[in-house]
């Protein structure tokens, strides 16, 4: 009987990279977002893009991963208004380029919707397919 000699890896030797894959595409939006927070305070930005589950907003003060805010907003045309929960998942500071920054950089949070009710999970897709199809 022929004996296999060897180890078994248990752990992959690289990590696999999700880069450029989405569960929804990105559209441009740009349009003036309300930060608030619980206690009250609300600061005017302005999202960059923007898909049915999150929104980039362009910000030279940045919130840390995992802070909750809700974020209001309009639709493009302005006929609906938004208010949505959202946490904040990564901040783009620009540090890690150093001093070599694109010429495309934009400094800001990449929000994700959370507890989103079912009625206005549907109008945030909808503001998605409008605002694909005017892309």
């Amino acid at each position: 009987m022929n004996r296999i000699s060897g180890s078994i890896r248990r752990q992959p030797s690289f990590r696999p990279s999700f880069a450029g894959v989405r569960r929804h595409p990105r559209c441009e939006l740009r349009t003036q977002v309300f930060v608030q927070d619980a206690e009250g305070w609300e600061i005017p930005l302005e999202s960059i893009d923007f898909c049915p589950t999150g929104m980039f907003v362009r910000s030279n003060f940045l919130f840390e991963p995992g802070q909750v805010h809700t974020l209001v907003f309009r639709s493009p045309a302005g006929e609906s208004m938004y208010a949505v929960r959202a946490r904040v998942v990564r901040a783009e500071t620009g540090a890690e380029y150093g001093d070599r920054l694109p010429a495309d950089f934009v400094p800001g949070m990449a929000y994700e919707f959370v507890d989103v009710a079912p009625r206005v999970r549907q109008r945030l897709f909808g503001l998605a397919s409008q605002c694909a199809v005017q892309g």
